[in-house]
Order: structure tokens, then C-alpha cells, then sequence
């Protein structure tokens, strides 16, 4: 008969046949044989960090990274909703997060027992599967199920499309006691790799449209460095009749690829030829973008045709045109296109604007005070090449947005659900696992919210964070009526008197601030040489931050 425990001590084995190598435990009293059997299991690496909300955007992170499954590992109650911010991202970024949420039996639920709640398939929308474990496994099949369970919940996390999986783990008194000194053998069950591959006869067809369409658009969304797709994106722009657009967040760039799209469209947009450039084909490759001017743009000059290629959520039509949803990677049907066959004057259409469009850009931002602009500016020059450069939300990733893309760099941002509650966390957990030079820009709200990123004993030393400071939300005030808001402008940019540099002080980073335009560049190279975790701390005027970017698109615009 086996022992009431031999499922928990099966589960870190089942994690490590499936390629599991992280598991991350907020620490608990429910979870005790949980934490008792992962941390016996010498093939995996288990990190301890107290704030469930950080702890998961942490192993968020470190998905982000390896693309390999991490376990999470939580007790019952409230902590469990805690995860819920980063599983949400995870589900939109498709990235295969284990959540083990420890819980009571399920006679004490409803029993006014302490750290208890329903949490059986509580995140039901934001997962793609949800387990439950038998409470006890001293029957063989009660054990068998439990391992099955645990398997195919791990299966299911990792088959395409990735995303989070909840595996709720029932568990009676006594807690402390110990558990099987080994595993039994756990059946493991894995689906097989594949990717449906777009037959010969629809093949064919598809290149027939690609060569009835002149004016062809190729839009580029959130995707990780691919070299392979990069180099399809390249052959792509140089075709007379593409255009290949892809903001930074895609990681696709490259000398006639055009990565300032929210600059090129402002532009158009308010131009009197806008036909001159509507699409006949519109092809849509990976995840959201969010320049929301191509939204405008495209939505008002729908294409005849549209093809959606490697998107996990096949049916999203941002652009209301959708027609056709391509299965598999976009290398292997759209590198098949017929290539050089066809005569157009699309592209050069772009080309000549996104030139004017240059030489309006480097004449407004030369000699820029200092500001979120011009923080942006010399971080951007600074970055070592190979570096990752994580994303806050709101006005940090929309700075980047406006300057050329750097093809030596990574460029990352929670655009799942584009959320600013966990960004640092997640830099920290990408810092982590990828020991590659990281830097992360954000605001000072993004920070506080964040702060307890900072707290556990795995920042590391890789990890450069650039705070600029505008005291608020200064998002608001870009997108926002001024005269609409300013009877309750406190309640949208949150103004505050947060000393960062003493919560920095408090988690035992180091600290340096900015406050003088002709110290910045200085600042960005002590920084970025600095041998330790450090955050700078750069202060900047919220109404030049805004005249900045109004002004900006003001300036794009002239004729």
C-alpha cells in the first residue's frame, strides 16, 4: 500500500522528466510537504521569495528566458490570488508556468477554517487547463491518477500553444510530517512535438494571391529574437511591392525594415493621401503591437485580404480585416512566396516618408533637457550591444517606441495583458536565469508598485534599473483632455512623496540619482559600468515630459 504522501514526493520527478528546472516556493505552512519534496529533489534549482505576487512575475521572467516550464509553489488562501497578475501575462505571452497552489481537503472548504477559500480552477479564464490532486494516494489508483495528473498538466503547459497550468494540491493534517524517501516510478506522458504544415494545393493558392497583390504590408508583433524569422523579415523588405513595419518589442530589424511605425503613421494619418498607403494584402506575424496610430490607420483602410501567421490565438482581429489564419511558421509558408516577381512603387511610398521623417526626428531631439525623453535618448546610446533592455508600461516603452530599433539588443515588456504591476520582477527573474547584462526602464510608479522585486536574496549583479522619476503617472497627461482632467488630475497621475532612494536603501541595492542635463550622460556610463545591482534614479518635469511628446508628433506632422 503506498504512502499517504508518495504522490507530493512524485511530483518534483514527474517536473524533472518533463524538463522542469526552476521552481519557485513562496514560503507557507499549508505547502510544507510541497516545499518538503521539491527541495529534496537535487535536479532542480528552488528559490525562495515571500511576496506571491512578485515571486510569480519572478518565474514569469524566467520563462521568458529559457521558453522552458517553471514551477510555482504556493499555500492556500490568499496567496493563491496573488499569482493571479502574472498568470494572466503568462497566458497571454504563452509562456508554460507550473502553479501549484497547496489547499485544505475539501470538507473544510466553506468551514470558516483559517487560509481557506475555493480554489479550485480559480484562475479558469487565464489558464489553459486546471488539475486537481487526490487528497491522499494509500490506493494504487488514487496514486496512478495523482501522477497522471501531474503529468498531463505539465504536458498540457508545454504542447503549443504554452501557457500556465493550475495543478491544486489538497492536503490534510498533519502537515509536518515526513514524506517517502523516493519516488515510485511515476508514469510520464508527453505529447510529441508538431506544427500542422500548410499543404501543397493551399500553398499554391496562397501564392497565386501573393502575386495578384501590388502593395503588400507585413506587420511584425511581440516575438522573441528569432534569427531565422529575422532574416524572412529582411528577404521581405526588400521586395518592391512589401513593406515590412515591426516595433521594438518584435526583435526584428534591419536596414529597410521600418521599426518607428507610431512616428510613420502619426504622419500619415493626418496626411491628405492616406490611399497611397493602403495595403492589397496585409500579413499580421506574432503577438499585439501598440502603436496605435497603425491601428487607426489600417482599420480605416482595410485591405482586401488579410493572413495571420503564427499567433497562438488564431481568431484576433485587431485590424477588422482577417480572411485567412495561416497554421505553422511563418518561415515555412511565407519564405515560399514567390519572391522578385512582381513590379510596385509600395514600398519606395514609404521609404520617401519614413526619410522625412528621419531628419524631422533627429532635428527634435538634438540638445533635448533633461527629460523622459532624453533619458531614453542616452540609454539608448549607451546599452552595451548583446544586452536585454526590459520594459515598464506606459511611458517607458512608448519612449523607446520612437528611435530606431537596435538590432544588438533585446527588447522586452509585459504587453500580454500590458499591466505595469509586475515589470521589475519579471527583469529580475530574466536577469536571473539569462545572467546577461539587463537593463530596466521604467517609471517611478512602476517602481513602487514593484518595489518588493527587490526583495529576495536573487537580484543579480547584472541586473541596472533606470528609474525616471516625474512624480505620477505621466502617461495620462500625454493621452489625456488637460482641460477635462484638471479638476481631478490627482486621481489619474497619482502624484506621490515616495523616497526611492530609501526603499532602494531598504533592499540593500545601490543608489545614485540625476537631476542636471549636462550630468546625464555620466550618470548612464557609471550605471551601465557599475559592478553591482544599482538603480539610477533620474529626476524629470512631467509638463516638459508632456510638452516633449506632444510637440514630438506635432513636429513628425509637418508637411
Amino acid at each position: 500500500m503506498p504512502h499517504f504522501r508518495q504522490g507530493i514526493k512524485n511530483i518534483p520527478e514527474i517536473c524533472v522528466q518533463h524538463r522542469v528546472k526552476k521552481v519557485i516556493i513562496a514560503p507557507g505552512s499549508r505547502n510544507a510537504p510541497l516545499i518538503f519534496a521539491f527541495t529534496a529533489q537535487q535536479e532542480l534549482e528552488c528559490l525562495s521569495i515571500t511576496d506571491e505576487r512578485s515571486a510569480a512575475y519572478f518565474a514569469l521572467g524566467i520563462a521568458q528566458h529559457s521558453n522552458e516550464p517553471v514551477a510555482l509553489v504556493c499555500t492556500s488562501g490568499t496567496a493563491v490570488l496573488n499569482f493571479a497578475p502574472a498568470i494572466a501575462e503568462a497566458y497571454y505571452q504563452n509562456l508554460p508556468l507550473l502553479v501549484f497552489t497547496a489547499d485544505r481537503p475539501a470538507e473544510m472548504i466553506d468551514q470558516a477554517d483559517g487560509q481557506t477559500l475555493r480554489q479550485e480552477n480559480i484562475f479558469g479564464n487565464y489558464i489553459k487547463a486546471s488539475f486537481i490532486l487526490p487528497v491522499e494516494t494509500v490506493v494504487d489508483a488514487d496514486l496512478q491518477f495523482s501522477d497522471r495528473q501531474v503529468s498531463q498538466a505539465i504536458d498540457t503547459a508545454i504542447s503549443y500553444p504554452q501557457g500556465p497550468v493550475q495543478i491544486n494540491v489538497p492536503l490534510r493534517e498533519p502537515i509536518y510530517t515526513a514524506i517517502p524517501d523516493s519516488h515510485s516510478n511515476p508514469k510520464i506522458i508527453k505529447t510529441l512535438s508538431a506544427l500542422p504544415v500548410v499543404g501543397a494545393e493551399n500553398l499554391q493558392n496562397l501564392k497565386t494571391s501573393w502575386l495578384k497583390h501590388q502593395r503588400k504590408l507585413v506587420v511584425f508583433g511581440v516575438f522573441p529574437k528569432n534569427d531565422c524569422l529575422n532574416a524572412l523579415a529582411n528577404q521581405l523588405a526588400t521586395e518592391p511591392d512589401v513593406v515590412v513595419l515591426a516595433e521594438n518589442l518584435s526583435n526584428i530589424s534591419g536596414e529597410n525594415i521600418i521599426t518607428q511605425p507610431e512616428s510613420l503613421f502619426s504622419r500619415i494619418n493626418a496626411s491628405e493621401n492616406q490611399d497611397s498607403f493602403k495595403p492589397d494584402l496585409l500579413v499580421t506575424i506574432g503577438h499585439s503591437v501598440i502603436c496605435k496610430q497603425l491601428k487607426i490607420f489600417l482599420r480605416g483602410h482595410q485591405p482586401a485580404e488579410q493572413w495571420q501567421i503564427e499567433s497562438s490565438m488564431p481568431y484576433v482581429d485587431t485590424y477588422k480585416s482577417l480572411t485567412t489564419i495561416i497554421p505553422g511558421y511563418a518561415t515555412e509558408s511565407l519564405g515560399n512566396m514567390p519572391f522578385g516577381q512582381t513590379e510596385s512603387t509600395f514600398s519606395s511610398i514609404y521609404h520617401q516618408e519614413i526619410d522625412k521623417i528621419s531628419k524631422l526626428h533627429d532635428e527634435f531631439i538634438k540638445d533635448a533637457p533633461i527629460s523622459d525623453m532624453a533619458v531614453t535618448i542616452e540609454l539608448l546610446k549607451q546599452i552595451p550591444s548583446n544586452s536585454i533592455l526590459q520594459l515598464a508600461n506606459s511611458t517607458s516603452v512608448r519612449w523607446t517606441q520612437l528611435f530606431p530599433a537596435r538590432e544588438d539588443l533585446t527588447y522586452i515588456c509585459n504587453r500580454g495583458t500590458s499591466g505595469i504591476d509586475g515589470s521589475m520582477s519579471t527583469a529580475a527573474g530574466y536577469a536571473y536565469s539569462s545572467k546577461e547584462p539587463t537593463i530596466f526602464l521604467t517609471g517611478d510608479l512602476s517602481f513602487i508598485y514593484d518595489s518588493n522585486a527587490l526583495w529576495n536574496n536573487y537580484v543579480g549583479d547584472n541586473l541596472k534599473i533606470v528609474v525616471m522619476n516625474n512624480n505620477g503617472g505621466n502617461i495620462f497627461r500625454f493621452i489625456g483632455d488637460k482641460e477635462l482632467m484638471k479638476n481631478s488630475l490627482d486621481f489619474f497621475t497619482t502624484p506621490h512623496h515616495v523616497k526611492i532612494s530609501s526603499l532602494v536603501e531598504a533592499y540593500g541595492l545601490k543608489y545614485f540619482s540625476c537631476t542636471e542635463t549636462n550630468e546625464l550622460h555620466s550618470a548612464v556610463d557609471k550605471l551601465l559600468k557599475a559592478e553591482k545591482a544599482t538603480v539610477l534614479e533620474i529626476f524629470t518635469d512631467s509638463d516638459l515630459n508632456t510638452d516633449n511628446y506632444k510637440g514630438y508628433f506635432r513636429n513628425i506632422k509637418t508637411l
